[in-house]
C-alpha cells in the first residue's frame, strides 16, 4: 500500500512448530520427547533478505526408585543459525551463514534422606558446535571472494551436589557445589602472542594447528550455591543466595538494525571464561485470605573476564576474532518489584525493575582502554523496566486483556563531530554508549470470545481479538547514521509503527 517500490516489495514471514509426547512405560517408569522449530524471514528491500531459525530436539527418561528417590537422564539438541543474502547484482551477489549447535547429555537424581535433607546429585556433558561464518558468492564472475571461517569446537562437562536442609519450621537452606571442566578442542589454529604486549597481528609469536578433537586449552573451576530462607510468620518470608558461576560461551553483539548478526565464540587459547559472583536478598508477602501476592528483591553480581569489543571492532568473518576483542570486569545491580493478584475477575500483576548493568575495560595499552577506563553501560543496559498486565472477566465465556510495557532506550554512540587528518576528514563519535535511543512503551489489548462449556464437545475452541501497540507509538528499534553531502544525518527504524489488528481461533481436543 505504500507508492515507495523498494519499500511495498519487502515482506516477511514465520512459523514456529511444537510437538511433544508422553509415555508412560511402567508404573515407575516415564517417557518425554519434544520437538521444536521456528523460521523467521524477511526482507526489507527488493534485494536484501534475512532467514533464521531455532532447532530444538530433546528425549529424557524419568524413573521412580522408590518413595524416597527418583532420577531422569535425556540428551537435547538445539541449533540456532541465520542466513543473509543478496541478489542486486551478479557481480555482487551474495550469501553468508552462521551457526551455533549444542548437544547436551544429562543425568540428575533427587534422594530424600529424611524429612530434612533433600539430596539432589548429577552430571551433565554439552558439546559446542559453531560455524562462525561462510560467506558464499552467488555468481561465479563474482567480485567477491569466497571465505570461510575455521569452525570452533568445546565440550563443557560439569558435576554437581546439593543439599536441601530445613533446620526447623521457618529456617531453611540449601548449599550446593558444582564443578565444571572446558575442553577447547580442534581441528583448527591458534596463534600465540608475546606474553606482556596487547594481543593485535604484530605480536604474534607463533601458531599452532591441532587435530580434530584435540585439547586446545583446559579449563575448570568449582562452583558454589548458598541459599536461606526464612518464614518471619505465615504470611512473610526472606530469602538471600550467593553463587558464583563460570561462563565459557561469550556472545558478541555490535549490530544496531534488526538484522541477526551476533556472534558467539567459545573460550580458547586466547580468551578466558567469564567468572561472576551474585548476591541476592528478598522479602515476600502473601496477603491471607486475599488473591494479593508482593515480593520485593534486590541483587549485586561482579564479572571478571567479561568480554567485549574494541573500538573498530571487526567481529563478522574474522579468523583471529581475540585481535578484536578485550576482557574486562562487569557489574550489575538492581532492585525488583512485583504485585501480583491471582484471582477474581480482575487479575494480573504489577513489576517494575530499577537495573543497571555496567562494564569496564581497561588496560595497560591505549588500544585495549574504551571510555578512559571506567565503568560505562553495557549494550542491553536499561535502568527501568515496567509492565502492567490486567484481564477482566465479563462472563465465563467473555474476557479483556491488557499488557502495557515501558522500558528505557538501551545505549548508543553517537557522531558528535568531524575532523582532519592528513588531508582526510573523519567522523569523531562520543564516548561508547554515552546516549540512549527513545524511550520504548507499548499497550497491547486482546478481547477473548470463548465457546460453550459442554464436558461432552469434539473440540473445545476460542477467538481472541487483538490490537498490538494500541497507541500506535513508533518505537524505535535501533538508530544508524550515514553522510549525505558532506552531512552526517541519523534515522531511526522501528519495528510495527502502527496499530496491528490480529484475529486468532484457537481450539483443542
Amino acid at each position: 500500500m505504500i507508492d515507495n517500490e523498494e519499500i511495498k516489495n519487502s515482506n516477511a514471514s514465520f512459523y514456529d512448530l511444537f510437538l511433544k509426547y508422553n509415555h508412560k512405560i511402567t508404573d515407575k517408569t516415564t517417557l518425554e520427547a519434544l520437538t521444536y522449530y521456528s523460521s523467521d524471514k524477511f526482507n526489507l528491500s527488493i534485494d536484501s533478505s534475512y532467514n533464521y531459525s531455532n532447532r530444538v530436539l530433546g528425549l529424557k527418561v524419568k524413573h521412580y526408585f522408590s518413595e524416597k528417590s527418583n532420577a531422569e537422564a535425556g540428551v537435547t539438541n538445539s541449533e540456532y543459525k541465520f542466513n543473509i543474502g543478496y541478489d542486486g547484482n551478479n557481480l555482487n551477489s551474495f550469501d553468508f551463514d552462521y551457526k551455533v549447535n549444542e548437544t547436551k547429555l544429562f543425568y540428575k537424581g533427587i534422594y530424600n534422606l529424611n524429612k530434612k535433607h533433600k539430596i539432589t546429585y548429577g552430571l551433565n556433558s554439552t558439546l559446542y558446535n559453531i560455524n562462525p561464518g561462510t560467506f558464499q558468492p552467488k555468481d561465479e564472475n563474482s567480485i567477491l571472494t569466497y571465505k570461510s571461517i575455521n569452525k570452533e569446537k568445546g565440550l563443557e562437562s560439569a558435576l554437581f551436589l546439593s543439599d536441601n536442609f530445613t533446620l526447623n519450621d521457618k529456617l531453611s537452606l540449601t548449599a550446593g557445589l558444582r564443578f565444571s571442566n572446558f575442553l577447547a578442542l580442534g581441528e583448527g589454529s591458534q596463534r600465540q602472542y608475546e606474553q606482556g604486549m596487547p594481543i593485535n597481528n604484530e605480536n604474534v609469536i607463533n601458531e599452532i594447528s591441532y587435530k580434530n578433537n584435540e585439547i586446545i586449552k583446559s579449563y575448570n573451576g568449582l562452583e558454589y550455591r548458598l541459599a536461606f530462607r526464612y518464614l518471619l510468620n505465615e504470611t512473610i518470608s526472606l530469602k538471600t543466595s550467593y553463587d558464583t558461576n563460570y561462563q565459557y560461551l561469550h556472545k558478541l553483539s555490535t549490530n544496531t538494525t534488526q538484522s541477526p548478526t551476533d556472534t558467539w565464540k567459545l573460550s580458547d587459547l586466547n580468551i578466558k571464561p567469564t567468572f561472576g559472583q551474585q548476591v541476592t536478598l528478598g522479602i515476600y508477602k502473601n496477603f491471607k485470605g486475599t488473591p494479593y501476592e508482593l515480593s520485593l528483591e534486590t541483587y549485586y553480581k561482579k564479572s571478571s573476564n567479561f568480554l567485549d569489543y574494541k573500538t573498530g571492532a571487526e567481529l563478522i568473518l574474522n579468523d583471529y576474532i581475540e585481535t578484536e576483542v578485550i576482557q574486562g570486569e562487569g557489574k550489575a545491580y538492581g532492585i525488583e518489584f512485583l504485585l501480583k493478584k491471582t484471582s477474581g475477575r480482575l487479575n494480573g500483576w504489577l513489576g517494575y525493575t530499577y537495573s543497571r548493568t555496567l562494564v569496564k575495560l581497561k588496560s595497560d595499552f591505549p588500544e585495549e582502554i574504551v571510555n578512559n577506563g571506567k565503568y560505562f553501560p553495557a549494550n542491553f543496559d536499561k535502568p527501568h523496566d515496567m509492565s502492567l498486565i490486567l484481564n477482566y472477566k465479563f462472563t465465563k465465556r467473555y474476557s479483556i486483556s491488557t499488557n502495557f510495557i515501558y522500558q528505557t532506550g538501551r545505549p548508543i554512540t553517537y557522531p558528535i563531530g568531524t575532523y582532519e587528518y592528513g588531508g582526510a576528514q573523519y567522523t569523531l563519535y562520543s564516548d561508547r554508549n554515552q546516549f540512549r535511543i527513545p524511550d520504548y512503551y507499548r499497550l497491547d489489548v486482546g478481547f477473548n470470545i470463548e465457546g460453550n462449556h459442554k464436558i461432552k464437545k469434539l473440540a473445545h475452541s476460542f477467538w481472541n481479538i487483538s490490537i498490538y501497540n494500541l497507541l500506535g507509538r513508533n518505537n524505535p528499534y535501533s538508530i544508524y547514521f550515514v553522510t549525505e553531502n558532506g552531512k552526517i544525518k541519523g534515522y531511526k527504524t522501528s519495528i510495527f509503527s502502527i496499530p496491528v489488528p490480529t484475529i486468532t481461533y484457537n481450539f483443542k481436543f
